[in-house]
């Protein structure tokens, strides 16, 4: 896109132009990046981009433009560029450092719903304590402290830039006062946490891709995503396996434990589980793709 005084860089031309650009380089989803980026630079979203086709674009939209088509040809994700991430129809802050939310993972704010739907009100747990360990965005536990007006939340991560970004949207999505935010590994911070030092739901995204699948993964995700939050060791189950070693000690008598996995892994994940000896009902869940994606599993009462 080079400015001259022959061209008119209008709505029009630019997503014609931007589209095209990114096709040449193999960007997935040219169209739809196109749009993203035009009303991130004209600060619109883009249904409205289709009002006007013929604005004229400013200097500094178009320079703007440039540089997000600039990164967007090198496989940044366009999360990244926009700055925001979809989970469940709310948006969250992401950047470098932190994982992108995936539609996928919503499925675990939808098996805790259900769970505590089939509880009987009058044992229902309030407040309702949830650990979100290895939070992210924070987005997992803070739409379900949006979605239980009396959840209490423990979001832990040990990224610095991944605390720091569950902060900003705890703070954006005014719940900062039910989610509290730490920095530490796995379930270390829940100690002297929740009630009593237990929980009554403990939810977790962990590093599940195993070494082989790591170096396959699009350069979109393995260039830019921290591999912290994705590598989970040769066979994709170091975290998980810590992880139900030891959640299980902070999960109250009757509380459920929802873990995602990678859907080749899934089942020995549930094996895992069930060789706790504390986790009942274990089974595998699939997400909303089909897939196998969640271990859902609870502290026996007895």
């Amino acid at each position: 896109m080079k400015d001259t005084a022959e061209q008119t860089w209008s709505t029009r031309t630019l997503l014609a132009w931007i589209e095209g650009h990114l096709a040449e380089r193999s960007i997935e989803e040219p169209g739809l990046v196109a749009r993203w980026l035009m009303s991130r630079a004209i600060g619109t979203d883009p249904i409205h981009l289709y009002t006007d086709l013929d604005r004229p674009a400013s200097a500094q939209e178009r320079a703007t433009l440039r540089e997000l088509v600039k990164r967007a040809s090198a496989n940044e994700p366009v999360q990244y560029l926009l700055g925001k991430g979809g989970f469940l129809g709310r948006q969250f802050e992401v950047g470098p450092g932190v994982l992108i939310p995936r539609t996928a993972t919503e499925g675990i704010v939808q098996h805790v719903l259900t769970w505590h739907r089939g509880l009987d009100r009058d044992v229902r747990p309030d407040p309702l304590w949830i650990a979100d360990i290895g939070t992210g965005s924070g987005c997992i536990g803070i739409t379900l402290a949006l979605q239980l007006p009396t959840a209490r939340v423990v979001a832990v991560d040990v990224s610095v830039d991944a605390v720091a970004f569950a902060m900003r949207n705890a703070s954006t999505h005014e719940v900062e006062e039910r989610v509290e935010i730490v920095e530490g590994n796995l379930c270390e911070p829940l100690k002297g946490r929740g009630r009593e030092g237990c929980f009554d739901v403990i939810v977790s995204n962990p590093p599940y891709i195993d070494d082989t699948r790591y170096e396959q993964l699009q350069p979109n995700v393995k260039s830019f995503e921290p591999a912290l939050a994705l590598r989970g060791g040769s066979d994709g189950l170091d975290i998980v396996r810590t992880l139900f070693g030891t959640a299980p000690k902070f999960l109250s008598p009757g509380g459920v434990l929802v873990v995602e996995t990678d859907d080749i892994n899934a089942t020995e994940a549930c094996h895992i589980a069930e060789s706790t000896g504390t986790l009942v009902e274990c089974r595998v869940l699939k997400d909303e793709f089909g897939d196998k994606r969640f271990v859902r599993a609870e502290r026996s009462s007895a």
